[in-house]
């Protein structure tokens, strides 16, 4: 099992989630030559793509070059309803995608199955856009480990009732969009900085730490064994400044967590889930 961020950032996101045979997407705003060139690298086929699950209908979450694609290869797409709405008011493409059976609606905090065993909970954020959802995948595998994947790219605050849904997660991708003194120094307008750092914005640095912080008061083995920081913003943010953010949290012993940064222009190298669960696969191979 493999999590491979492609693009994270204000200029497109898009997330890769495989076993070998299956892949899921989550969000499809990049292009469809961006995705065909990281189906070559990871050596997979758009005919190993099972579908799209939807967070927001924001442009760097779906555009319509990757719609197309998707309905010319026939990759369904999991949308909520409020989704459904707004792109068939903003596409040409979408009525035909719909009619030819690629629409599936998922509801709010009602887990959707996509591939047999990939169980999906929505869970809505605060977020300017119609509505907006993280997820905790559980991925149940009869002749192999059980995987844990959070999703959280876009969200102005957490709660701890949101945080206790992603503890002891194979990977949790979260978002770290700005640094806050680098957002009120900027040159943007003051309304978009408001915006931003609003409760239905993008999360600090500060903020996403103060997440995972939380997260290790309920006990160190509820932090993820991958955390991928994501959805920076390239005006008030640098990879440098984000993983400095969480310098001190790392240099505790008593954490044993691996950190990956999301760049705006490119993701990250293929997470393998497996590596960290080699021990327990090793041991259920001896009892079975």
């Amino acid at each position: 099992m493999r999590f491979t961020i492609l693009a994270s950032g204000s200029k497109g996101n898009c997330a890769l989630l495989e076993d070998g045979e299956n892949a899921m997407l989550i969000d499809g705003g990049i292009s469809p030559r961006t995705l065909e060139t990281h189906l070559k690298i990871n050596r997979l086929t758009f005919q190993q793509i099972k579908g799209l699950v939807l967070t927001h209908t924001h442009c760097d979450h779906w555009n319509e070059r990757f719609l197309s694609y998707c309905k010319e290869m026939k990759i369904p797409w999991y949308l909520h309803k409020t989704h459904a709405r707004t792109i068939y008011n903003q596409s040409p493409t979408f009525k035909a995608f719909y009619e030819a059976g690629l629409v599936q609606l998922y509801a709010t905090d009602e887990p959707f199955e996509t591939v047999v065993g990939w169980n999906w909970q929505p869970l809505t954020l605060c977020h300017d856009s119609s509505e907006t959802f993280g997820f905790r995948i559980d991925i149940k595998n009869d002749n192999a480990p059980n995987f844990s994947i959070g999703y959280l790219a876009d969200l102005g605050n957490w709660t701890k009732e949101l945080a206790a849904k992603f503890t002891s997660l194979d990977v949790l991708a979260l978002e770290f969009n700005h640094d806050t003194s680098l957002q009120k120094e900027s040159k943007r307008p003051p309304f978009l900085i408001q915006r931003i750092m609003g409760n239905e914005g993008h999360l600090s640095n500060e903020q996403a730490l103060s997440f995972i912080e939380y997260l290790k008061t309920l006990g160190v083995d509820k932090l993820p064994k991958h955390l991928v920081q994501v959805h920076l913003s390239e005006q008030c943010n640098t990879p440098e400044v984000a993983r400095n953010s969480m310098k001190v949290f790392m240099e505790d012993d008593a954490i044993d967590m691996i950190l990956h940064t999301a760049h705006s222009k490119k993701g990250t190298h293929p997470i393998n889930l497996l590596g960290r669960n080699m021990l327990a696969f090793a041991g259920y191979l001896k009892t079975n």
